[in-house]
């Protein structure tokens, strides 16, 4: 025999909404803090404070709507520019096809805020239960953020996963539908030679940062930059910013310092881009990233309605507790494997 459905009858659940949605925003925010990263690609508002560069949001897009999340990417040049004899020369008209739309797979999250009869119990009064709220969606919130950083840094894509940096950033193989073995322009230069074949090994392997790392970090810079596009954050694990602090002079150290997100981080520069220590990030690796660039940049995109949202109030089916669900539908997508982001990972002592 079916168990009927609990409700809550003496709660006014809609007030509970309205509670929970009001604090939302800033709880998410203070939750994605966490990671310097998801903080970046998340986040709902550009804070700008004096002395700050406001980067929290900037590589975050909602999509209406969708069944995937589609990004146009440039894979060369066209072929038909040539040099001809005079105003009378003939045009190449055979079609170019450099330009390609990569598909990318929505990923899932979900997690609940959940109160019971017990928990109203407890927390009798407007006030008591209002902050009971606001803390329980604070910890939802972290949890979901925990989860969804932890895939962001993900050497391997886990099942049902987003796609992190490091699957992103890489060369000779398939990210977003495309294959770098058949388009060499999708294919992430590392600390190559610049016109280094992309199967070519140990394109990304650094090493001793006291011996190299300096210069492995110019490398990492300069293979960014194509004309006007280059990285605008640098991100690393803590032993790696303490390594690079280490090499600079002590009344250099903090020379150029800027404050990023939402103005919680305080960072050193390598010409003049942040870098940041995120506890989040691979040991032995750093991301040079280009964030919130349209055309090039790497961009977290989220699916409007289930952004990290709530949904409406349920009951549950056989406990006296009511469920609101926590949707965030997304996926990391870049739009440019070539520049604008690198990476090189393998850094040690």
């Amino acid at each position: 025999m079916a168990t009927g459905s609990y409700t809550l009858e003496r709660t006014n659940w809609r007030e509970y909404a309205y509670a929970t949605d009001a604090v939302r925003r800033q709880r998410a925010n203070l939750a994605f803090n966490h990671s310097p990263l998801l903080a970046m690609v998340a986040s709902e508002t550009l804070v700008d404070e004096p002395g700050s560069t406001p980067m929290a949001g900037m590589g975050r897009n909602v999509q209406t709507g969708g069944p995937a999340i589609l990004r146009y990417v440039t894979l060369g040049k066209h072929a038909g520019a040539a040099r001809v004899s005079g105003g009378f020369g003939e045009h190449t008209l055979a079609p170019d096809d450099n330009e390609r739309p990569s598909e990318i797979n929505w990923k899932f999250y979900n997690h609940a805020l959940v109160i019971s009869e017990h928990d109203l119990e407890v927390n009798a009064g407007d006030t008591q239960i209002a902050n009971f709220l606001d803390r329980q969606t604070t910890q939802v919130m972290t949890a979901m953020a925990d989860i969804i950083a932890d895939d962001l840094y993900a050497e391997t894509t886990p099942p049902n996963g987003l796609t992190g940096l490091p699957v992103l950033l890489n060369a000779n193989d398939t990210a977003q539908s495309l294959d770098g073995q058949t388009f060499l322009d999708w294919n992430t230069r590392g600390l190559a030679t610049v016109g280094t074949a992309p199967s070519v090994a140990g394109r990304f392997t650094s090493g001793s940062f006291a011996a190299q790392g300096m210069a492995d970090m110019r490398r990492l810079v300069n293979n960014s930059e194509e004309g006007g596009v280059a990285c605008n954050v640098i991100l690393t694990e803590y032993d790696t910013v303490e390594r690079y602090e280490a090499t600079l002079q002590p009344q250099e150290r903090f020379t150029g310092a800027v404050r990023v997100a939402d103005g919680s981080f305080a960072s050193m520069a390598f010409r003049g881009r942040p870098v940041l220590p995120d506890r989040k990030c691979t040991s032995g690796h750093m991301f040079a990233l280009l964030l919130g660039n349209d055309t090039h940049g790497i961009i977290m995109e989220l699916l409007n309605g289930a952004a990290f949202r709530f949904s409406d109030w349920k009951p549950s089916q056989s406990q006296p507790v009511m469920v609101r669900p926590l949707r965030a539908t997304c996926n990391l997508t870049i739009g440019n494997r070539k520049f604008g982001s690198n990476k090189m990972n393998s850094i040690t002592d």
